[in-house]
């Protein structure tokens, strides 16, 4: 039990799943809520007479089905071009993923009532297709972009941040360099090493201390961790996500579901035809890196 409640909780602490869910709160799920007390309001007006369920059937079923196909954006933005380097293939493949993503939203939407009203005893009749179509891929379209320019953005502003944050933190190490509280080529030479505050270990019956800065990676090995410098392999009974929030954000890296990288180990990066990687580090060690998460190293 203990198991499988570390492994939900390492599921759900990962970072990619909680920016995903947020995505779909409020693409989804909020505006479903809403759209569906609203229509129970226009039915009540117009003195329709339906049950109260069925608008949120409806408008429920129409946000699972977002959830479900919510991958097939995350893969798309993941494998966009650039808009420099290939703008044609990045509008083709932009529509072709909206068109995808809509006729998938609408089967889903459709699959899921007929079987809610099956349920209920009742039949869910299809209008159709030639009216539906346009009309549900106008919406899906907007829905779509919405997403893509949402995501988009806010990965431009971790990275942002994560670039102010290293520049804010030479700046105050330079500060204190000045004020004789430590030599400024160390300062400028070692960013990483600012935060000085160091994460505890415990292995076994012992208790290792280490600086962030010399952990070079950190993999996952079962219901364990090893967290590897450059003299020793420590194995930690941590999940890989509980470990990753007490490193910081701008030196460690997310590379694979199984890899956590010191970004100023990495000496090389090996491009594999398949959109993977291999990176090199300082110690020799060569690790893989996920596509799915080419956005977190760069």
């Amino acid at each position: 039990m203990r198991q499988a409640a570390d492994r939900f909780s390492a599921f759900w602490s990962t970072p990619n799943l909680k920016a995903w869910a947020l995505v779909w709160l409020g693409f989804a799920f909020v505006p479903t809520t809403i759209n569906a007390f609203a229509l129970l309001t226009e039915y009540e007006r117009t003195n329709q007479d339906i049950p109260a369920w069925e608008p949120f059937l409806r408008e429920y079923s129409s946000g699972v089905a977002l959830l479900l196909v919510l991958p097939l954006v995350r893969w798309s933005i993941n494998h966009m071009p650039g808009w420099s380097e290939a703008p044609l293939r990045c509008v083709a493949q932009f529509l072709g993923t909206a068109l995808a993503f809509s006729t998938l939203h609408l089967a889903a939407m459709t699959v899921l009532r007929m079987a809610a009203y099956g349920a209920l005893g009742q039949s869910y009749a299809v209008d159709d297709l030639r009216d539906d179509l346009p009309y549900e891929f106008r919406k899906d379209l907007l829905t779509y972009l919405l997403i893509v320019l949402v995501v988009v953005g806010v990965r431009h502003l971790i990275r942002l941040s994560r670039s102010l944050a290293l520049v804010e933190a030479a700046a105050n190490a330079a500060a204190r360099a000045t004020e004789g509280q430590g030599p400024p080529e160390t300062a400028a030479a070692e960013p990483a090493r600012l935060d000085l505050a160091r994460i505890e270990l415990k292995v076994g019956s012992r208790r290792v201390y280490l600086a962030p800065a010399d952990i070079l990676l950190v993999r996952s090995a079962g219901n364990y961790i090893e967290v590897v410098t450059a003299e020793a392999v420590h194995l930690v009974r941590r999940t890989l996500a509980d470990f990753q929030a007490e490193l910081p954000p701008p030196d460690f890296a997310r590379v694979h579901r199984s890899h956590l990288v010191n970004r100023g180990a990495i000496v090389r990066i090996d491009n594999r035809p398949s959109g993977d990687m291999d990176l090199t580090l300082s110690n020799g060690a060569t690790i893989p890196a996920s596509r799915r998460y080419k956005s977190e190293l760069f």
